[in-house]
């Protein structure tokens, strides 16, 4: 069915360092559940869905595919250093936009 949200949802819950049962507690759904979520079995529902999301802290768009890069947050960081990690992000936007047109 659908396995790149299964494999989004693997991959997220990974990086949690979560086994499936822990996940399933998180949001109340049954171990077996996670298992075809992660195979594209079965499809969360969209409360489990934002469940998800929230628990992973990443949009409904990330997991679904329809927002590709990999989410970050800046959470736990001072607003400085939020500011300073956007500055640089943009600053290599920037630099890659200026490198793609200089090799056109």
């Amino acid at each position: 069915m659908d396995v790149e949200l299964g494999n989004r949802i693997k991959h997220l819950r990974q990086q949690a360092n979560l086994k499936q049962s822990q996940l399933a507690q998180l949001i109340n759904v049954s171990p077996a559940l996670i298992s075809a979520y992660e195979l594209g079995d079965r499809k969360p529902s969209l409360e489990v869905l934002v469940s998800l999301a929230a628990t992973f802290k990443v949009s409904t768009d990330y997991l679904l595919g329809l927002q590709y890069h990999t989410p970050c947050s800046l959470e736990g960081l001072s607003e400085q250093d939020a500011k300073a990690i956007l500055t640089l992000v943009e600053s290599l936007r920037y630099k890659a936009l200026f490198r793609a047109e200089s090799d056109a």
